[in-house]
Order: C-alpha cells, then sequence, then structure tokens
C-alpha cells in the first residue's frame, strides 16, 4: 500500500444528457442531476480500490455544496483532512454529454488558489492537477524526497517541477522537440513525459526511450473523468514499480472502464477489474 496525496478539484458535476452541441442550434437535454466529480475523485477512487492510502488536498465552498462534497468523498474512503472550505460558494460544473459520449464541461470562472498549510512530509507519490503558478514551490520542495506526477499546465504557462508529468496530446502546444520543452516546465528530474492520444493510445518519452501502446476498444457511453482514470492508473503502476509499458497499458485499461461507465469516478468495472488482478 501507497501513501499518495492528490493536490486535485473535489467537483460538483450537474450533468445533462443533450444532442450534439451545434451553433445556433436548439438543443434537447436530460436533467442527470449531480454527481462528484473532479480530479481528486476521478483519480483518487481507482487507487483507493487498488489498496493505496489516497488524501485529497482541494478548495471547497464553505456552503451545502462543498459538505456535499467532502461528505461523498469521505464515504468513499478518501481523506479530506486536508480539504480547506473557504468562504464563499463552490458552485457547480454544467457536463453536456451527448449521445456519443462527448462531454463539454461549463464551470465559472474562479482564480486558482492553493489550500493552506499543504503538508510538506515525505509520500510515495504526490499527484498534482491545479491550475496557476503558485504551486510549483510546493511541487519542487516535495520532490526532494518523494515522486511527483503532474499535468501538463494549461497552454504550457507555468512550471511544474516533478519527475513524471502527463499530458494530452490536444492540450500540447506544438513544439520541436517535446521532450526538451517538458524539460523546460519540469526541470532536471523529469525521468518520463507521457502523452495521451486517446482512441490512438498512449506514448512514453525519455531522454533516450520512446515507448507507445495502443487503446483498448471501448464504446464510449461519457468521456468525463476517463484523462483522470488514466493518471490513476499511471500512478498504480509506478508506485507498484511496474515497467513503463506496463504502466501505460494499465492505465489504459482503467481509462477504459470509466469511459464505458456514465459515472465520472471509477465504475464497478475497474473495482471487479482490481480485485481479480489482485
Amino acid at each position: 500500500m501507497a501513501k499518495i496525496r492528490l493536490l486535485a478539484n473535489l467537483n460538483c458535476d450537474h450533468v445533462l444528457l443533450n444532442d450534439p452541441l451545434a451553433a445556433g442550434g436548439r438543443l434537447l437535454y436530460r436533467d442527470q442531476g449531480r454527481r462528484l466529480g473532479g480530479g481528486g475523485a476521478n483519480t483518487g477512487v481507482g487507487l483507493l480500490w487498488a489498496g493505496h492510502q489516497v488524501s485529497i488536498a482541494a478548495r471547497v465552498g464553505n456552503d451545502d455544496t462543498g459538505d456535499w462534497l467532502c461528505r461523498q468523498a469521505a464515504k468513499l474512503g478518501l481523506d479530506v483532512k486536508q480539504v480547506e472550505q473557504f468562504d464563499g460558494e463552490t458552485g457547480e460544473l454544467l457536463v453536456l454529454v451527448d449521445s456519443l459520449g462527448e462531454r463539454t464541461i461549463l464551470r465559472q470562472h474562479r482564480r486558482p488558489a492553493l489550500p493552506g498549510n499543504l503538508p510538506i512530509g515525505p509520500v510515495d507519490c504526490l499527484y498534482v492537477n491545479y491550475d496557476g503558478g503558485e504551486v510549483a514551490a510546493y511541487m519542487a520542495q516535495m520532490a526532494e524526497h518523494s515522486l511527483v506526477v503532474s499535468q501538463y499546465p494549461k497552454g504550457g504557462r507555468w512550471a511544474r517541477p516533478c519527475q513524471v508529468m502527463i499530458a494530452s496530446a490536444a492540450d500540447l502546444t506544438p513544439q520541436p522537440n517535446l521532450w526538451e520543452h517538458a524539460r523546460q516546465l519540469a526541470g532536471e528530474r523529469l525521468q518520463w513525459l507521457v502523452v495521451t492520444h486517446g482512441e490512438q493510445g498512449a506514448e512514453a518519452f525519455s531522454a533516450d526511450q520512446h515507448i507507445r501502446v495502443p487503446s483498448r476498444p471501448v464504446s464510449v457511453v461519457d468521456a468525463t473523468g476517463a484523462g483522470d482514470a488514466f493518471a490513476g492508473g499511471l500512478i498504480h503502476g509506478l508506485v507498484s514499480g511496474l515497467s513503463m509499458s506496463a504502466t501505460l497499458i494499465q492505465a489504459g485499461q482503467w481509462a477504459a472502464y470509466t469511459l464505458s461507465s456514465s459515472s465520472s469516478i471509477p465504475s464497478e468495472q475497474l473495482r471487479s477489474y482490481l480485485r481479480r488482478s489482485g
């Protein structure tokens, strides 16, 4: 069992099933109500099911929605002692899911702010899925003694000191040399850049290796949370000592189970798979 800390959001997702988006069109939708989401929950639940100890550092409002998020996360077994409640509204994310499983997410603009009093003690892995530049100093401090895994910063704008960086190919800015670009953001400790390509699979780059694996065929129900599940599978493989090739396959399997379910947090299919393979 590894000790894993997630610096990632807890979100209240309000899900609407709708026709595909079209400019100027009129959409019919069905209201599916709200559900627990965000990178903290979507990544953390699978890691819990894999047998790890998982804590979340995040910020939610000091309101009914914030209280509900903390209760839901704690009920699943996530440690929420580092979830900070600020004075203000948590708000909801509108998640529009069309008949092909593609999702469009609408969220109110809010300036990213770190939770206060972030713990600096060693963990087996710190995972960062957080906007803004302020987190870089904390990551650098943690990377002195812990494995740090980070999502690629939006637009490639902020430093992300880490050993492993995850990026969606769709989010990467065009670069003549992806590895050197990642090194500029992550620093000299960077060991792997992992790039996901959706249904085309994933690849990993190091200073002297390039590994590519195909994706697992799947019927997409809801794409929400698939990237978060991929990150969970990747972290599980890394802390379990798997090779990078085996880790990418594991991560793709986790993502596939989320793609084929109507929930953004990992489905019962993943739990059953982990029981069989554990």
